[in-house]
């Protein structure tokens, strides 16, 4: 059981934690009664023991050892698993002792076993008060940690080594069954809260990561910005494997669910790796951690698209434009677009720009391919009736506007008209001594 395993569990059976019983101050009412004691104290079957114990009880009702009797029932109950009775028991040996460390412990790790297993079980009214003396219980411990350890607590047979471990290991468990409680009850800001404190005090409760996991991404309609917590844990349940980690087929499924949780929230699993590595040595995030997700992203990419609009509106329009001719309903754009004069009033000076790539023929060329968004590809052909003068070297920047006649979605490229006199930035020059830009000669200066 996992409460055995966090809590290194301490039960002191030899001779039933009965040996320091026989104190001065307490007499037997008779023989028979101390015959029936001693034969209780050696018997190692606890079935015929718990027979013995109740012939006890109802023999001697009012026996001087009753304290000694009940811490018997309840090892007894514990190793024939009737954990109702042991509960129980727990509680009236508290009545007397608050820091009987068998009883503190039977209240704290049995409470699980006395719910409703089923998932969204209705509690009764016996297990909302078992839930209440449970979480008073682990408050008690808590305030009273060294108390209950104080050196002469410590139970027959067990070392000082042993009493040492099982303080701290009784403090997290106590922390983790107030967050425990505070789930089955539904109080989810409460559950939270001590969810984390429970890690922050043992980080090795893989168990405790799930709980809260589940908690964080419960929360996700109404507060998604839990979500990316949510993953964090179920990034640490999925990868961690020291001390008390999930089995290796929980961490398989987990994982799996992890991945199609990040991508959906992401809108890929760009990060989840390096989620993972942090999460293995984390058991919780760091603050501020935050994981975008496919809203943030697109709001981020709106706001950029944005600042590049008001920064660059030409290029922003020309986006506007491959993303329509790119797009599902690209044939019903290109069917607007197609012999519209553009860029129009779209754009401020009523010019595309682009770098130029090539000119064809290299001198007085009648086409040219220009880059727009990306100064390495062509993506608009420009296509003219007369040829341009001269010769221009790729790189600069040409101006134009012109009517849209075709284009391909890949290689993307759209198809322009356009007049000369609607081409700036053009700088060809004729062939060396051709005279001014078009061919035409200069004038001979006159003579005075």
């Amino acid at each position: 059981m996992l409460f055995k395993k966090t809590l290194g569990i301490i039960v002191a059976t030899a001779a039933l934690g009965l040996g320091q019983a026989a104190q001065p101050q307490k007499n037997w009412k008779d023989m028979a009664e101390y015959d029936l004691f001693t034969s209780i104290q050696k018997d190692t079957n606890a079935a015929a023991r718990l027979t013995n114990l109740d012939k006890w009880k109802s023999s001697y009702p009012q026996s001087e050892y009753a304290d000694v009797r009940l811490k018997a029932y309840l090892i007894t109950y514990q190793q024939l698993m009737k954990h109702r009775e042991a509960y129980d028991t727990a509680i009236e040996i508290l009545k007397a002792d608050p820091n009987d460390q068998a009883s503190l412990q039977e209240i704290l790790g049995y409470i699980r076993i006395l719910l409703p297993q089923q998932a969204n079980a209705t509690l009764s009214a016996q297990n909302k008060t078992d839930l209440d003396t449970a979480g008073k219980t682990s408050a008690y411990v808590l305030s009273n940690i060294d108390t209950v350890y104080a050196a002469d607590k410590k139970p027959q047979g067990v070392t000082d080594a042993q009493w040492a471990q099982a303080k701290p290991a009784m403090k997290n468990f106590a922390q983790w069954t107030i967050g425990w409680i505070a789930m089955v009850e539904k109080d989810t800001p409460k559950a939270e809260s001590e969810l984390s404190k429970t890690l922050e005090m043992d980080p090795t409760n893989a168990t405790a990561s799930q709980q809260l996991a589940g908690i964080l991404l419960a929360q996700q309609k109404d507060h998604p910005d839990k979500t990316p917590l949510a993953l964090f844990e179920y990034a640490r349940v999925a990868t961690y494997d020291g001390p008390n980690a999930m089995p290796a087929d929980q961490r398989q499924k987990l994982d799996a669910f992890l991945t199609k949780a990040y991508s959906t929230y992401h809108g890929s699993a760009q990060g989840l790796d390096q989620l993972k590595a942090m999460a293995k040595t984390n058991a919780l995030p760091p603050a501020g951690f935050k994981i975008d997700s496919v809203v943030d992203i697109a709001k981020k990419k709106a706001d950029e698209e944005d600042a590049a609009a008001k920064a660059n509106p030409m290029l922003a329009f020309w986006r506007q434009v491959k993303d329509g001719l790119t797009g599902d309903g690209s044939a019903a754009y290109w069917e607007a677009m197609n012999g519209s004069a553009l860029p129009g009033s779209s754009v401020q000076d009523g010019k595309f720009r682009g770098k130029l790539i090539s000119a064809t023929p290299e001198t007085r060329p009648k086409e040219l391919k220009l880059a727009i968004e990306d100064p390495m590809v062509a993506d608009v052909t420009l296509k003219l009736e007369e040829p341009l003068p001269g010769k221009m070297d790729p790189g600069g920047e040409i101006a134009f506007s012109g009517v849209a006649k075709d284009f391909a979605k890949t290689p993307f490229m759209v198809t322009f008209e356009v007049d000369k006199d609607d081409i700036g930035g053009w700088t060809g020059r004729g062939p060396a001594g051709a005279g001014r830009a078009g061919g035409k000669k200069a004038a001979p200066k006159k003579k005075e």
